[in-house]
């Protein structure tokens, strides 16, 4: 086997074991420490272990083994003792579901719960518009050039179809057939009227939780509300930088500047008055959210990572169905 291939493997085996162990430690302060040390090293080897391999093979393995840290401190803030979910449990959890709130996994194995044949419809139906969204986006970007953005959007679209509003919820149909609670990670985003909904309440409510619970509130006591959430939202950002530059090895910075000109924006969304009156009309609301997510969008997706990592993406799922 190959060595860095093993070294992968063997920190995942670690991070399984360290993650559930470590709440019984009984210290906070002590835990979080090894915790947050832990996320570090695993940005490192994961980096270090996979720089000969494609930049979509890096992704994978940074952000999978980057997930799997994760849920080590949100274990950390979540228990104190030993935990009251059983290590297979754990192991579901920190395997098979991306959300952030391990008590729910502490039904599994129990009765199956309702809404399992809306999921199963949604997500496949998400699947179906994503595939169709990559292939538009492939014929645009073929036959057209100079539309901003508009090829890489729709890819973008269509794999965050696929991937969030799709698998996730055939995943979320499966737990709750054996019992868990768990519900979408997604919730309409289109929705949103205002940046602190759309974070806080209707996209990748996996991250939220896990900012609200890791970040937000241990420093909301001590720094208040809005440094607490300028934090939060540079954890953000540095996050993303692991996920999206470091497998492509550049565009370093640009992913974090996207979630500070985000902290900014929510910052006025509670200060301005110009701003909360916007926010108030039903149009310019959406207006205003979709402007802040879109435009500056080629600041998180920068060229090197559509080009390493989403095209080859969109391009493998085309081939594997034959579009």
């Amino acid at each position: 086997m190959d060595l860095n291939l093993s070294v992968v493997i063997g920190w995942a085996f670690f991070l399984l074991l360290i993650g559930y162990v470590l709440p019984i430690l009984n210290n906070k302060t002590i835990e979080r420490a090894i915790a947050w040390s832990i996320i570090i090293l695993t940005t490192l080897i994961s980096v270090t272990a996979t720089l000969e391999r494609t930049e979509v093979i890096r992704m994978i393995v940074i952000v999978s083994l980057q997930l799997l840290s994760m849920k080590t401190i949100v274990m950390v803030e979540t228990y104190r003792g030993k935990p009251t979910l059983n290590f297979f449990q754990w192991i579901v959890f920190a395997q098979g579901w991306f959300g952030m709130r391990p008590r729910l996994f502490e039904k599994f194995i129990s009765k199956s719960l309702s809404r399992i044949k809306y999921f199963i419809l949604t997500g496949v139906s998400r699947i179906v518009i994503g595939i169709i969204l990559l292939a538009l986006s492939k014929r645009i970007e073929e036959q057209i050039t100079h539309i901003y953005f508009l090829s890489n959007l729709l890819m973008l679209a269509g794999i965050s179809l696929i991937l969030h509003f799709g698998i996730l919820n055939l995943s979320t149909a499966i737990w709750r057939l054996f019992g868990v609670d768990v519900k979408e990670l997604f919730r309409s985003p289109i929705k949103a009227k205002s940046l602190q909904e759309f974070w806080g309440k209707r996209w990748n409510l996996a991250f939220s939780e896990m900012t609200a619970l890791v970040v937000y509130k241990p420093s909301k006591g001590n720094l208040g509300q809005t440094k607490a959430m300028m934090i939060s939202f540079l954890v953000s950002g540095v996050l993303h930088e692991i996920a999206i530059s470091l497998p492509v090895q550049s565009g370093y910075g640009l992913p974090l500047f996207y979630f500070l000109i985000h902290a900014l924006a929510m910052y006025a969304e509670g200060e301005v008055l110009i701003v909360k009156r916007l926010l108030a009309h039903p149009v310019f609301s959406r207006v205003w959210v979709f402007s802040w997510l879109l435009l500056p969008m080629p600041l998180l997706f920068h060229s090197n990572f559509l080009i390493k990592v989403a095209e080859p993406i969109r391009n493998g799922i085309l081939n594997l169905i034959d579009v």
